[in-house]
């Protein structure tokens, strides 16, 4: 059982977004709270394995928030909904510590994946906001990002050599090329980050 906390000034969303989470078996809300000196001790408090947060927090902002939980905790994985760009805020969530960011236009079907991701051990953030080792699409060779299309889509690497005129090998080494740049250790991580990304339907 995961546990989560969930810190957003909006009511509605702190309830849309716990009762979506309440319905998964494997996850159990711990708590929710509307501000950010409350959220940022009951997170240090309650240790859980999720904080979901906005950015924008009466008393202390969420980007403040990551870096003093940070201070105080490495463990706990952060989200960051936020209605703000993810172009131009989720590269800052990034460097101050947070695990993914996801923008509150997106679907409801967007989130649980991300939770989902972030909760395995993945970072999960938009392309462009990628930087560092556990970057994103801007790490792979467009070659690299042919290959994994068609590796989340389910190709076998003997269809994919054909395709691309390469060999069976030249595909493994992209492969492991792939999951090493991402630091992913499976073909359901790899789709997982590819469906993100957008790469696949």
């Amino acid at each position: 059982m995961k546990r989560i906390v969930i810190i957003d000034d909006h009511p509605m969303i702190r309830g849309t977004v716990s009762s979506v989470l309440r319905a998964d078996p494997e996850l159990e809300v711990l708590g929710e709270c509307g501000d950010g000196e409350d959220g940022l001790q009951m997170a240090l408090t309650e240790d859980p394995d999720l904080l979901i947060l906005d950015l924008d927090l009466p008393r202390l902002d969420g980007l403040s928030m990551i870096r003093r939980i940070r201070m105080n905790n490495e463990k706990i994985r952060i989200l960051v909904l936020s209605a703000k760009p993810e172009h131009a805020m989720a590269g800052h969530t990034r460097l101050a510590g947070a695990n993914g960011y996801v923008g509150k236009g997106r679907e409801i079907g967007e989130l649980i994946t991300a939770v989902k991701t972030v909760l395995f051990g993945y970072d999960c953030f938009p392309a462009e906001a990628a930087t560092g080792k556990e970057g994103g699409l801007n790490l792979l060779s467009p070659r690299e990002v042919e290959v994994l299309q068609y590796l989340a889509r389910g190709v076998s690497n003997k269809d994919i050599a054909t395709r691309l005129f390469l060999s069976d090998k030249t595909v493994s080494t992209y492969k492991s090329r792939i999951q090493e740049k991402l630091g992913l250790s499976s073909l359901a991580a790899l789709i997982e980050f590819a469906s993100l990304q957008k790469l696949i339907d």
